[in-house]
């Protein structure tokens, strides 16, 4: 509920599948969510567009190439969080190679660096630019190889291991310090186009050659050079990730080597790790992030683009294989992100989707649907919680979204439709994927009554069940704001209209660049009687967050309204939130949701008051005219 310039109060605890009502008798269903076993923080999803996959998209015409955009970056499509880009090692450019940014020897590892940029690099820095403006949380930069010329092997192509590192003899002498420079000057181009990389991987399989980029590392060697480049990337302000083995089981040996490593194991920020050699289903416990970060289902044999959800056994590029595969990433191998290959290619591929340049069209497969049904609902800084169930031929993977959204993903692998009940005591949205549907909202589902959510789930599908939190309870605490004529003195007055009293604020302060106007948020309670069992071991939080101010057509932003918040009656394991500054301060205002307290499971018991010194604070050439905005304070509780 939003209401001109006023303010929220919420009075009793709400959120996703949550209720402040007496604890009733314990209700068995089918699948039983524990939101109090919490499992990872999931990164994202996405995939790659590495090998000028990008550039056969952008062949496309105008029209063309934004839809298909749109599909493999909108919030319509995939709304992917990561995105995998290719650091190229050739010479030369032909369709499926990368070119380096170095593409000839300067002269040895001591010499001026050489680098060409030409703002294109194999057709991915348009497509990452449209990835940063869709709002992508995560880019980051793969190499597959060094440079030949830096290579024992003096190669891109067939292995090869990097010169200087431990075991090596290389007559040109030891490159990795510029091998480090070379990839950190990769992604210093990317910031000259508007594109801020997030992080560089220096390896990809190092423990698999191939006839395409490839570069050898052992375990060891992959620590050393973590070491090289960490001080580097982290002086630019890129993280590290490493090592893109080329199976999950044999990823475990290079994240060992490293985090065995105090020095090396200091420079890492995500592990990384493929599932070809060795399926992603078996967990490695870390503190870092840990990704699955390729896999494409084969498609030896295929020369047409499968397209299918779920077609002849063969066709291992099912769109059911690819959210199978997914399933057990994230519950078995306790994957915090997840990317496919690639995004898009052409011909027989096992991409999300395949473009024909030469008919100017785009096929769309069913593994872009699988994929939207998780990157679109579970998103960045979500908690996987437990889900217990019992049934046959499905997998279930439950979610608490950071906004109070819960998902919860039901696979049915099995022949034969799934009659269950879930405890879910709201109606939620049942998104469904199958041969003849593609992540579409479907009635009859899920159907909820008395608390409980009776299911039907077809087979050979996925079902997405998204459940939006609670809105806040509580009444509107209308607030107004005028400025005045330059010529007079400043006042700002609050009136309570559903409260039968107002508040005024001081005459304001003029700061020779701002008019600030200060006063008090009306008291805002909490009372908790949840007991034990309802409130397990956690506690609640208050946010609060503004909307713009505005006047006819003029508007003041919500940066400009600042808090202090305070606890009335403090006491142990309550805390009042932070001090937020206006953006004449320094600070972020209440754009985004910032704390007014929380409490903890030692402090939440009973009835808490709180309030916060409002201040606002504005040009001293702000149009004159009453502003009025909505300042939205709302309760959720805290697992």
């Amino acid at each position: 509920m939003r209401r001109t310039l006023s303010l929220f109060a919420a009075a009793s605890l709400v959120g996703a599948g949550f209720a402040a009502a007496p604890a009733a008798a314990a209700t068995t269903t089918g699948i039983d969510l524990q939101p109090e076993n919490t499992q990872q923080t999931i990164d994202g999803f996405g995939y790659s567009a590495a090998f000028q996959r990008t550039h056969r998209l952008n062949l496309l015409s105008d029209e063309k190439k934004a839809e298909a955009t749109e599909l493999l970056l909108g919030d319509s499509g995939v709304d992917p969080s990561i995105l995998r880009l290719g650091i190229g090692g050739q010479s030369t450019p032909p369709y499926d190679w990368m070119l380096s940014i170095q593409p000839t020897d300067p002269g040895g590892p001591e010499a001026e660096p050489d680098y060409q940029w030409d703002g294109y690099d194999n057709g991915q820095v348009w497509f990452a630019q449209a990835a940063e403006a869709a709002g992508v949380e995560y880019i980051y930069g793969n190499a597959w190889t060094a440079p030949g010329y830096m290579k024992t092997n003096n190669s891109p192509a067939n292995g090869g291991t990097l010169c200087g590192l431990s075991g090596t003899t290389c007559a040109s002498g030891d490159w990795t310090d510029a091998y480090a420079d070379y990839l950190v000057a990769w992604a210093d181009f990317y910031k000259q186009e508007g594109v801020d990389i997030d992080g560089i991987a220096f390896a990809n399989e190092p423990d698999y050659t191939s006839t395409y980029e490839s570069m050898r590392l052992t375990p060891a060697q992959a620590a050393e050079f973590t070491k090289t480049l960490g001080p580097v990337a982290d002086a630019a302000g890129y993280d590290v990730l490493c090592c893109e083995s080329f199976g999950w089981n044999q990823g475990k040996n290079y994240h060992s080597a490293i985090l065995e490593d105090a020095e090396a194991a200091q420079w890492i920020d995500v592990l990384t790790a493929h599932s070809y050699a060795s399926r992603s289903d078996s967990p490695f416990e870390t503190d870092k992030s840990l990704w699955m970060s390729e896999w494409a289902a084969s498609v030896a044999g295929l020369t047409q683009f499968n397209a299918n959800w779920d077609g002849a056994p063969a066709a291992g590029s099912d769109g059911i294989r690819l959210v199978d595969h997914m399933m057990d990433s994230l519950t078995l191998g306790g994957a915090t992100g997840y990317l496919w290959w690639l995004g898009v290619s052409q011909g027989g591929s096992g991409s999300l989707m395949v473009v024909d340049v030469e008919n100017d069209t785009y096929t769309v497969g069913a593994r872009l649907w699988g994929m939207a049904a998780f990157s679109r609902f579970v998103r960045p800084d979500s908690v996987r919680f437990d889900a217990v169930h019992a049934l046959a031929g499905v997998k279930v993977a439950a979610f608490d979204n950071a906004d109070g959204t819960r998902v919860v993903q039901l696979l049915n692998n099995g022949t034969t439709a799934v009659s269950t009940d879930i405890d879910l005591d709201r109606q939620p949205t049942a998104y469904l994927n199958d041969q003849t549907h593609h992540l579409e909202a479907v009635d009859g589902i899920a159907t909820t009554a008395d608390g409980v959510t009776a299911l039907q789930l077809p087979a050979r599908s996925l079902v997405t069940l998204v459940l939006e939190p609670d809105a806040p309870s509580g009444e509107g605490i209308p607030i107004e704001a005028t400025v005045p004529e330059s010529t007079e003195p400043g006042s700002l007055a609050m009136t309570v209209a559903d409260f039968g009293e107002g508040v005024t604020l001081a005459e304001a302060t003029n700061a020779g660049d701002r008019l600030r106007f200060e006063g008090a948020l009306p008291e805002v309670s909490v009372t908790d009687s949840r007991n034990a069992d309802q409130a397990g071991a956690g506690g609640w939080a208050v946010s609060g967050q503004s909307s713009d101010f505005t006047a006819g057509d003029v508007a003041v932003g919500a940066e400009h309204l600042g808090w202090t918040p305070k606890v009335l009656d403090p006491r142990p394991g309550v805390t009042a939130g932070a001090s937020v500054a206006t953006t004449l301060g320094a600070g972020p205002g209440l754009v985004e949701p910032a704390s007014l307290a929380s409490a903890g499971s030692e402090g939440r018991f009973g009835s808490t008051a709180m309030s916060a010194d409002l201040f606002l604070e504005v040009p001293v050439d702000t149009a004159p005219g009453t502003y009025r905005g909505t300042v939205t304070v709302s309760l959720f509780p805290v697992d």
